[in-house]
């Protein structure tokens, strides 16, 4: 007996991807020059591309901005997916390591979720409070749907062990940036 077509199976059934990934993009293994190859065949444009702000971490330090040049982001519009209004893709050392994706007005909670369910199953983790949110993890990366308190639908992914790195490497630039302005500091 041949196996169901996966239109007609039902989602308990169909295959599930083995990797969490946008846009098959996958964080932890997608290099920068991939994902501009990929844009660039699904017409998305790019409105922005900074380095990452290595002061994220240290609100409190009273500078704005600190940029840490192993860090490279990219803001993205007319993403082929009609749900999804934007992105913000992060690249640590060239390899993405976040995605940030926000859905257009008027998709609820429980319409992304059940896109999402086909791709992946069903969440390791879901709340039903006022701000909703499940979560997928396979290995190292992590996906999340969420619910803000505006009402606004965002889908994050993540690689933990790149973004540790990234949390390493700001604060490697902000003590540099601490160093070298001592070393500028005059006496009186």
């Amino acid at each position: 007996m041949a196996a169901p077509s996966p239109a007609l199976a039902p989602a308990s059934i169909m295959p599930m991807a083995s990797k969490l990934h946008f846009m098959g993009l996958v964080a932890g293994e997608t290099r920068r020059g991939q994902a501009e190859m990929l844009w660039q065949q699904k017409q998305a444009s790019v409105y922005s591309l900074f380095h990452g702000n290595a002061l994220e971490n240290y609100p409190q330090s009273g500078e704005q901005t600190l940029a840490n040049l192993r860090v490279v982001v990219a803001d993205i519009r007319s993403l082929p997916t009609p749900e999804l209004e934007n992105a913000r893709f992060a690249f640590f050392d060239d390899l993405l390591y976040r995605v940030s994706a926000s859905y257009r007005s008027g998709v609820t909670f429980q319409q992304a979720l059940d896109k999402l369910g086909t791709h992946y199953g069903q969440p390791d983790a879901q709340s039903s409070s006022k701000l909703q949110h499940a979560s997928w993890q396979r290995g190292n990366v992590w996906m999340v749907l969420m619910e803000q308190i505006n009402g606004q639908l965002v889908l994050q992914l993540e690689h933990t062990q790149l973004a540790r790195k990234v949390r390493t490497s700001n604060t490697e630039t902000y003590a540099a940036y601490i160093r070298a302005k001592q070393h500028y500091v005059t006496l009186p």
